[in-house]
């Protein structure tokens, strides 16, 4: 197997590494905000709940929204990654 092959095949096994970090922080996001609604659910009256859920839904929002901004980066440099390697590869075919 060729260096550049090597490269290419690191640079796909970071973008799904990265994918499954993605797919854990939304689970996780999911899994804090319905923690949060339950805590909503005990000796609060029906506006404090209907508060708390949606500061739950826009916590677990804006830590999915971080997860896929990291999710972009780690492709974009798995890209840079693969594009280096097979510049490199051209290179020494000269």
């Amino acid at each position: 197997m060729s260096s550049d092959r090597i490269d290419t095949a690191k640079a796909d096994t970071k973008k799904t590494i990265s994918d499954i970090e993605n797919k854990v922080a939304y689970a996780k996001a999911d899994l804090n905000a319905d923690v949060e609604k339950v805590k909503a659910n005990f000796g609060h009256d029906e506006a404090e709940k209907k508060a708390a859920y949606a500061k739950a839904d826009i916590k677990a929002g804006a830590e999915k929204a971080k997860a896929d901004v990291e999710n972009k980066v780690a492709h974009a440099k798995a890209d840079v990654e693969k594009a280096k390697a097979q510049i490199g590869n051209k290179i020494s075919d000269y």
